[in-house]
C-alpha cells in the first residue's frame, strides 16, 4: 500500500494545529487544534509540555487508527526559543520556559556593551531574554543543575522529534533562534557559552536541513502509534516556514501575522552590520539554508484584537462587526485622521529599534467623546504604523513586494491600513495555513500548489495622513523611550 499522506504539525503560541494532507494534491483530509496549555509559576509562563504533547498523541493515534499504513511523514514546526533541557539519560531536568517570558532578563542586563556586540557578531542577534542560552543560564542557576553534568538543549521540535523517534537533532532555522550558534561558521559558539558561564556542561544537537528526516517511530519509541515506521522531520522555526509555504523570495518582505507579528526578508548572505545591531534587528538561516533571514517580530498584533475584546467584553461577531464598519467608513472617507486616537501597542514589549521587554503601551488621543470605535481604530493604526517604523530599520529600497500572511488576510481593514501606512501594494496570501504548506514543502521539495494572491493597493490621500501620523508616533514612541531608559 502506497503512503500517499502526510501529518504537519504546527506549535503555536496560542494554539497548536495537526493537519493531515494528501501529498500529491496538497489536499487537507483532516485538521484538528487544540490550545496550547501554558502553567505559571512565581516568575512567568512556562509552556505545559505534558499537556501539548498528550494532546499531540491523541491526534496522530487517531490519524494513524484511521489510514494505517499510509502515513510517510510527520513534519514539525513551532514557535522559536523555548525548549528544555535533558540530561545524559535522555531525561527531561526542566519545565519549558515560554520564549516570550522574560525571567531571564537579568542575565542580559549583566552583560557589556562589548559582550553585547560581540554575541551579535557571532549569532546575528541583538541579546536579549527571548532567546533560549539565556533561558538555559536561568534553568541552570535557579535549578541548581550541577556544572559537573552534561545537558543537552532541545528545542520545541526537536523534543517532539526526540519522543516520536529517540533520536536527537535539530534544524537550521531553529538552531539560529537560540543565540547559541555561529552564523557564518555554521557551528554551535563555545564562545556564546563561556560568556554565559555555560561552557563544559551545555551541549546542542546535531543541526541538520529542513525537511531532513530525524529518525523514525516505532513501538519503541511512542507505543501509541504500534508499528507503524514514519519518518519524522523538523521543518523549522513557524515563521520561516509559512515563508516557505508561500515560496518567498529575495526582495520579498514578508509580514507574518498572528498572535504576534513579523517582517522577514531574505538573502543569500548574512545582514551583519552595525546598522542591524543598533536597530536589534535578528539575523539567521531560513529554512532552505543556502539563505539568511533578516527577521524582527512585533510582540503585539493579534493579541491586541484579544485584549480589545476582553476589554469591552465583546464577542468575536462583535468585533468582526465593529471592523466591517469601520472599513466602509475609511473607503467612504468619512474618518479623519488629522488626530485620532493612536495606540502604541507595546502590550507585550517591543521590537526593533528599540527591543525592550518592559516596555508599555501607550494610548493618546482620548477624549470625553471617544467611543469604542474609535479605541478599535486606534489599535489598527499603532500596529500599522509601529510596522511602518520598523520596516523604516530595513532596506526598503531593495524590496519587491510586501506578501502578508496569517489572520490578516481574513480583515480588510488591517491590510488596507497596512498598505496606506507603507506606501507599497500588499499581496494577500489566500491561504490559511502557509505553515502547514510551508511544512509538507520542506519534506518534499517537488510538492507543488498553486498561490493566489489578492493585492491591495494604498490609497494615496490616506498614505499622506500617515506620513503626518508617523511623526506623532515617532515623538510619542521615543519620549515614552526616555522614561523606560531612567528607570
Amino acid at each position: 500500500m502506497a503512503k500517499n499522506l502526510s501529518v504537519t504539525i504546527d506549535i503555536g503560541t496560542t494554539n497548536s494545529k495537526v493537519s493531515l494532507f494528501e501529498i500529491s494534491t496538497g489536499k487537507l483530509v483532516s485538521r484538528k487544534s487544540f490550545q496550547t496549555e501554558k502553567q505559571v509559576d512565581s516568575f512567568g509562563d512556562l509552556f505545559d509540555i505534558k499537556d501539548i504533547w498528550s494532546q499531540l498523541v491523541n491526534i496522530l493515534q487517531d490519524f494513524v487508527s484511521k489510514y494505517i499504513g499510509k502515513i510517510d511523514s510527520i513534519n514539525i514546526s513551532s514557535v522559536g526559543e523555548a525548549g528544555v533541557l535533558i540530561d545524559s539519560n535522555g531525561e527531561i531536568v526542566t519545565p519549558m520556559i515560554a520564549w516570550y517570558d522574560r525571567r531571564a532578563f537579568e542575565y542580559i542586563n549583566r552583560l557589556t556593551d562589548d559582550q553585547k556586540l560581540r554575541i551579535y557578531e557571532i549569532t546575528g542577534l541583538p541579546a536579549h531574554s527571548n532567546y533560549s542560552v539565556p533561558k538555559i543560564k536561568w534553568l541552570v542557576d535557579h535549578l541548581k543543575l550541577s556544572k559537573q553534568k552534561k545537558y543537552t538543549w532541545l528545542n520545541v521540535p526537536d523534543l517532539l522529534a526526540y519522543f516520536l523517534t529517540n533520536q536527537i537533532k535539530t534544524e537550521f532555522s531553529m538552531a539560529s533562534r537560540t543565540m547559541g550558534f555561529d552564523l557564518n561558521k555554521r557551528t554551535w559558539s563555545e564562545e556564546v557559552l563561556e560568556i554565559f558561564d555555560l561552557e563544559n556542561m551545555i551541549e546542542f544537537p546535531e543541526v541538520i536541513n529542513s525537511g531532513d528526516i530525524v529518525g523514525y517511530t516505532s513501538s519503541d519509541s511512542v507505543q501509541e502509534l504500534g508499528n507503524e515506521k514514519i519518518s519524522v522531520r523538523i521543518a523549522g522555526h513557524d515563521h520561516m516556514v509559512g515563508a516557505l509555504g508561500i515560496d518567498l523570495k529575495s526582495g520579498d518582505l514578508l509580514n507574518s501575522t498572528g498572535t504576534t507579528e513579523g517582517l522577514l526578508l531574505i538573502n543569500n548572505y548574512p545582514f551583519l552590520n552595525k546598522k542591524n545591531f543598533e536597530e536589534s534587528l535578528s539575523n539567521g538561516i531560513f529554512t532552505n539554508s543556502q539563505y539568511y533571514t533578516l527577521f524582527s517580530s512585533m510582540p503585539t498584533g493579534g493579541n491586541a484584537f484579544e485584549w480589545y475584546q476582553n476589554f469591552f467584553n465583546i464577542s468575536q461577531n462583535e468585533f468582526e462587526k465593529d471592523c466591517n464598519g469601520i472599513y466602509q467608513q475609511y473607503l467612504d472617507n468619512e474618518i479623519e485622521l488629522d488626530d485620532p486616537v493612536i495606540l502604541i501597542p507595546h502590550l507585550n514589549g517591543s521590537g526593533a529599534p528599540f527591543k525592550n521587554g518592559k516596555s508599555r503601551g501607550l494610548m493618546y488621543g482620548i477624549s470625553l467623546s471617544t467611543r469604542r470605535e474609535d479605541v478599535l481604530l486606534g489599535i489598527f493604526l499603532g500596529l500599522c504604523l509601529e510596522m511602518k517604523y520598523v520596516a523604516n530599520c530595513f532596506p526598503m529600497e531593495h524590496v519587491n513586494k510586501i506578501i502578508a500572511i496569517g489572520p490578516v488576510v481574513k480583515n480588510p481593514l488591517w491590510v488596507q491600513l497596512k498598505a496606506d501606512a507603507l506606501n507599497k501594494d500588499i499581496e494577500v496570501v489566500n491561504m490559511e495555513e502557509s505553515v502547514s504548506f510551508g511544512a509538507l514543502k520542506a519534506a518534499y521539495p517537488t510538492f507543488d500548489y498553486e498561490i493566489n494572491y489578492r493585492k491591495v493597493k494604498p490609497i494615496q490621500q490616506h498614505v499622506t495622513s500617515f506620513d503626518q501620523m508617523l511623526d506623532k508616533y515617532s515623538y510619542l514612541y521615543e519620549s515614552k523611550q526616555v522614561l523606560i531608559d531612567n528607570k
